[in-house]
């Protein structure tokens, strides 16, 4: 049997909705496409301290993660870049301007930093610390996430600087890297693997950029529509075995 190389994503493709709680049936799956002797691999918008959180839970040892901007292989980040401060600051300047409130995650860490005291409340708070303090934007250094409030209904659009943004709860949007696909191109490469041979789960709009040749594109059965356009095949739902089926069908059981 030909190795191959498989991406995962976590939130409703491996795991149960975003509970990071992965059916057994999936758990068994990767541990035999392991024993096999095929790679895996996580492939999330997560920050890599976020997504790690649930590969090393499962024992998957290398994970593409941010985005596409972090690389773990075999437990170890070998790569991690921020977003383009440059783009960033303008962001937060115009912001500031239209007194939109914000919050930057500046480390691989679940602490986001914000000079307004509402967003202990906003963006899914209960998933992370906010630390609210004083931030100079023309001394920070880094920002992996940013996170701010939608302008109100019939406000002049906020301009997107070159960046990425993608609706997030509570009236907010979310900055990140959206290219997995090219995460996973560098891993590959790291590896000395061909992207011919990897095969890619996913299920959100945010999988898009990972389902594009000549990587074979496997859509989960609760996927978006977009998505299940873009794949070579679509499995069951992600809660009815639909990953174990799909290795199963193609043999790499």
């Amino acid at each position: 049997m030909d190795k191959k190389y498989f991406f995962f994503d976590i939130d409703r493709t491996l795991g149960l909705d975003i509970s990071q709680v992965i059916p057994a049936d999936t758990v068994y799956c990767l541990r035999r496409l392991q024993q096999e002797g095929h790679f895996i691999a996580i492939a999330t918008g997560r920050l890599q301290c976020d997504g790690w959180r649930t590969a090393h839970r499962y024992g998957i040892p290398s994970m593409v993660s941010d985005g596409g901007n972090s690389l773990t292989l075999d437990g170890k980040v070998i790569e991690m870049e921020g977003l383009p401060m440059e783009n960033c600051r303008a962001l937060l300047h115009e912001l500031e301007r239209r007194h939109l409130p914000w919050a930057i995650f500046p480390d691989n860490t679940l602490l986001r930093y914000t000079p307004y005291e509402e967003f202990r409340h906003l963006g899914q708070a209960n998933l992370f610390t906010t630390v609210v303090q004083p931030i100079d934007i023309d001394q920070v250094q880094r920002i992996y996430k940013l996170v701010h409030v939608r302008p109100a209904p019939g406000d002049p659009p906020l301009s997107t600087y070159g960046l990425s943004r993608l609706p997030y709860i509570t009236n907010t949007y979310l900055v990140e890297p959206t290219d997995k696909g090219a995460g996973i191109r560098r891993l590959l490469a790291h590896i000395k693997a061909r992207p011919e041979d990897a095969v890619v789960f996913g299920d959100g709009l945010n999988d898009l950029a990972m389902f594009v040749p000549p990587f074979f594109r496997i859509a989960v059965g609760n996927a978006r529509p977009e998505l299940k356009e873009r794949a070579d095949f679509v499995t069951k739902a992600n809660d009815k075995g639909g990953i174990l089926y799909a290795c199963r069908k193609f043999g790499w059981l």
